[in-house]
């Protein structure tokens, strides 16, 4: 829950229930949402997928394992028909394999509103808006999406922050930090983000924690201490997903200002609105 002091949101915790059935997600998606609110399902390691008034925002998605018959964002999986009509914008900061599955394009034979946004030169035949340059903002489907770019393992990538229907949500990619010293290119990263004056909304951050000892390190602190989030999701753990709860709570025992959410497994499924995260 949140705890809330008379000068501190403290860091808190939240589990979300999986729709009982796909309809729940086909009544979510068709119902009408507020500006600035937004419904989030958890798609597995890096991969989120938020629904906001006009758009549905998918990022890194992964098929680490096969999907269910009846694939679902209810489980975790994306189903062309379930989002068939809707106004999709498909993120990709890299080229890394459990952050980029090429089934995606598939999407497109059933998705006639599908937009690809890349953070670095694809090849592909099929459209896609490639945002490989270094900080780039760019309007693209009734979003304004800026980026942060770096490499990782000699392998360029890029960090999304979009804002669109009155929501502001960043998306870390590999953008984090596992040691105590962020190195210069990743504290400049994350001060020009916080240059361009956007609240953000939902944070979802590759939070790369260690197995022993404490699972935050600095990189972590100083991004929600720039950044200041309205809500952070750890990621980037699939197959150790309580590395998410040890995250929240020691986020929670530091006393930060920023509210900390945490899935347990794909198709987790949260709601936000009036700057607050609630478990469904």
């Amino acid at each position: 829950m949140h705890v809330i002091g008379p000068a501190t949101l403290v860091a808190a915790l939240s589990i979300s229930a999986v729709p009982t059935a796909a309809q729940s997600v086909n009544e979510l998606l068709a119902a009408d949402m507020e500006e600035g609110a937004a419904a989030v399902w958890h798609l597995g390691h890096a991969g989120w997928a938020v629904k906001t008034r006009d758009h549905l925002l998918i990022f890194d998605y992964w098929e680490s394992r096969e999907p269910p018959r009846q694939a679902s964002l209810a489980n975790g999986f994306i189903d062309a028909e379930e989002i068939a009509d809707q106004r999709t914008i498909i993120f990709v900061t890299h080229q890394h394999a459990d952050h980029y599955d090429p089934k995606i394009f598939q999407w497109a034979d059933t998705v006639p509103d599908i937009t690809y946004v890349f953070g670095w030169n694809v090849r592909t035949d099929r459209p896609a808006v490639r945002m490989a340059g270094p900080r780039e903002m760019r309007r693209i489907g009734g979003a304004v999406i800026a980026t942060i770019d770096y490499d990782f393992d000699d392998v360029p990538e890029v960090a999304f922050l979009v804002e669109v229907d009155g929501v502001v949500v960043y998306q870390s990619g590999d953008h984090g930090t596992v040691t105590d010293e962020p190195n210069p290119i990743f504290i400049d990263n994350i001060d020009h983000l916080a240059s361009l004056g956007k609240q953000i909304d939902l944070a979802f951050v590759s939070t790369f924690g260690r197995f022993g000892g404490g699972v935050v390190s600095e990189g972590d602190r100083y991004t929600i201490e720039k950044l200041r989030p309205r809500a952070l999701f750890p990621m980037h753990h699939g197959g150790n997903e309580d590395l998410y709860e040890r995250f929240a709570r020691e986020m929670r025992r530091e006393g930060v200002e920023t509210a900390v959410h945490y899935a347990e497994r794909r198709g987790d499924y949260f709601t936000y609105a009036a700057g607050g995260v609630r478990q469904n």
